[in-house]
């Protein structure tokens, strides 16, 4: 390893070796020093194990033998880490059936994946309950195992309704020269009024009072108990071995409902198996709690977040320094710090991770996978549509840039929604208004079809002559509906399409409702992405079309997977729409800045290196770009460098109207 350290310092002299060189020419030398300092637990897998049902396929056979040796030696939370598509479900009941056999096992997993978490347990020869309601906890004492003991994330959390429970009494108050009585607030117990202080929390949390310890709210229906606390008071703690935490990256909340009920469970349970296919959504912070909840080091070592993202995050500090004249005889300066963090990792922290974590590629499972590609394509705006729009776009810009200047986020938000998705709801007035100014985008005829709207049109069509179906993704689904709208284009061009909304299709119907409008000869669904963003097995739908862009890394990564697993045979296609010199394509820019530090935690190291800049959150980095303080490009996306059918991000196409697909 001298040797090698000795020939980068020569190199590093003379210029900067890019990492996809360095991986080239030094790799062997940093694989061999990597399990050295790391050595692989497991190098093969365990053929003591068993597997009553399907056989495992390429390493899911050496994922569970990982995650099985791991328990047996005590570790209490072990972490599945698989790209989507590898079977997480059936590495997660394999292990549990083998690190402990004949052992009761609870599910927490979203709710539209309840069916297929107890369909995949019974095809492995275990028995299978669906936990519904607190009855169904007293029938699990008589049962023996193999028993997967399955629970709704929401069920698990949902209990009671509350509303603040405030009495009110008469105090004097002196008005005007007279002494008045006025009601005040005040405890229902002790009658003791409440200062503004105390009745402004009351209203807003669950508080009790200072001085009798009374309750200043009460629950409201539907007065139910929420099936997490039930588990806890109607089951004996060891009565589940195992928890599995399915898409756990969506408990990785410090404060939330969900979130407090995974972390109760955990603690109840003992042993906790977590799966998830995006562990890392670009911010140190985001890992913290998850972090904090299964790895007695991070608890101990950095009890608060602030020392665990300094630690191992990407940290910017901001000082302004301003020179007052409000002393005597001299000039004061004052100033003013700022710390915000930025999207990035520190390779610190892997050492945390790997004695009990498993990180499994599609490419480790299945074999012979179709590519899977994705491609940007930014489009010109027709001329009458690029002069109303870049009035608009002036005036938003003005707005940011005065936002920006007084330090307020108060309007930030809607500025940035309305820079993003107004290019394409050509056919409404919008009227945006903050920071004393305001800018209109007067509409175009509701007939008039924009460029965006004939693109995908000719692309659904031109997909459809091939024999492949297509997702669209969009993000405007109430005063924006771009679901009715692209719809409405879509069977204008003569195809199939319909659109699939979260309020009129059960998450537990999902499924088989895709599955009845593919068999009537579906051509195009178009949907909001976090409505399919797990669970689901889309392969019917090779082709993928954000039309517009998702700020989450882990929606923009499992929506952008949803067709590409075992049992695809064809050609995977992901496409990005966005309008040129637009915030749209500033935010794919974001977005490939947050994804590459996604990637790198999971073992797909791009350029940039493992700690990638980029700017402190999605709405101030996009403000910033569309007050011109910065620029986001879309070239920030890295090339996915993929380990079955290498096809890389193909670089943005100008298509003008008229253009082919």
């Amino acid at each position: 390893m001298a040797g090698t350290v000795e020939t980068l310092t020569q190199e590093s002299a003379t210029r900067q070796l890019s990492l996809s060189e360095l991986i080239a020419r030094h790799g062997g030398n940093l694989l061999r020093q990597a399990h050295a300092a790391f050595p692989p637990a497991v190098r093969v897998p365990d053929p003591s194990l068993s597997y009553p049902g399907r056989k495992p396929m390429g390493a899911q056979a050496l994922t569970v033998s990982g995650a099985v040796h791991a328990f047996r030696r005590g570790e209490r939370a072990v972490f599945i880490v698989g790209e989507m598509g590898t079977g997480k479900t059936f590495m997660g009941i394999a292990t549990a059936l083998n690190a402990f056999p004949g052992g009761r096992y609870l599910v927490l997993c979203p709710p539209h994946l309840v069916e297929k978490w107890a369909r995949e347990a019974r095809m492995e020869g275990a028995e299978a309950v669906i936990l519904q309601r607190p009855a169904d906890l007293s029938a699990l004492q008589h049962r023996r195992g193999p028993l997967f003991a399955i629970l709704s994330r929401e069920r698990a959390k949902l209990g009671p309704g509350w509303a603040p429970a405030l009495a009110k009494r008469l105090r004097p108050r002196k008005e005007g020269g007279r002494w008045k009585r006025h009601h005040v607030p005040a405890c229902p117990t002790c009658a003791r009024p409440l200062d503004a202080e105390e009745e402004e929390k009351a209203l807003r949390h669950r508080t009790f009072c200072q001085a009798c310890g009374g309750a200043l709210w009460q629950e409201t229906p539907p007065r139910r108990e929420s099936l997490y606390h039930a588990l806890r008071r109607t089951l004996p703690k060891g009565f589940f071995q195992l928890l599995l935490l399915d898409e756990a990256h969506e408990y990785k909340g410090g404060g939330t409902a969900q979130a407090l009920a995974a972390a109760g469970l955990m603690d109840w349970v003992g042993r906790t198996l977590l799966l998830t296919g995006t562990l890392f959504g670009g911010y140190a912070s985001g890992l913290y709690h998850l972090l904090k909840r299964t790895l007695p080091e991070v608890r101990e070592t950095w009890p608060e977040e602030r020392e665990f993202v300094a630690q191992f995050g990407l940290l910017e500090r901001i000082e302004r320094r301003e020179l007052t004249e409000d002393g005597r005889y001299t000039r004061r300066r004052e100033s003013r710090v700022a710390i915000k963090e930025r999207p990035g990792l520190s390779p610190l922290l892997l050492p945390l991770l790997l004695p009990q974590a498993g990180f499994v590629r599609l490419g480790e499972v299945a074999e012979g996978l179709p590519p899977y590609g994705e491609e940007v394509v930014l489009l010109e705006m027709d001329p009458e549509h690029r002069q109303a729009y870049l009035s608009f776009q002036e005036g938003l810009a003005e707005m940011a840039a005065a936002s920006l200047r007084a330090g307020s986020k108060r309007y930030l938000g809607a500025l940035v929604q309305a820079g993003i998705q107004v290019p394409d709801t050509t056919w409404q007035e919008e009227v945006v208004e903050g920071e004393g100014r305001r800018t209109a985008f007067p509409g175009l005829p509701p007939g008039y079809r924009h460029a965006k709207e004939r693109h995908l049109a000719e692309l659904v069509r031109a997909e459809r002559d091939r024999g492949r179906r297509v997702l669209v993704y969009v993000q405007g689904t109430g005063k924006r509906d771009q679901i009715a709208r692209l719809v409405e284009v879509l069977r204008e061009a003569g195809l199939r399409a319909e659109g699939l909304r979260a309020d009129t299709v059960a998450p537990d119907r999902r499924e088989a409702w895709i599955a009845a409008r593919v068999d009537q000869g579906l051509d195009a669904l178009v949907l909001h992405p976090r409505i399919v963003q797990t669970g689901l097995d889309l392969v019917d739908f090779p082709t993928i079309v954000w039309y517009q862009p998702e700020y989450s890394v882990f929606t923009l990564r499992q929506a952008s997977r949803r067709s590409w697993r075992i049992g695809q045979h064809h050609p995977v296609r992901v496409v990005f729409l966005a309008y040129r010199n637009t915030l749209q394509e500033a935010a794919l820019g974001l977005m490939g800045q947050k994804t590459r530090a996604s990637l790198a935690l999971e073992g797909e190291l791009v350029e940039g290196g493992l700690v990638a800049q980029g700017d402190e959150d999605p709405t101030l980095a996009l403000a910033k770009a569309l007050a011109g303080a910065t620029q986001l490009s879309w070239h920030e996306i890295p090339e996915l460098k993929l380990e079955t059918g290498n096809v890389p991000m193909r670089r943005a196409r100008k298509w003008a109207p008229g253009g082919g697909a």
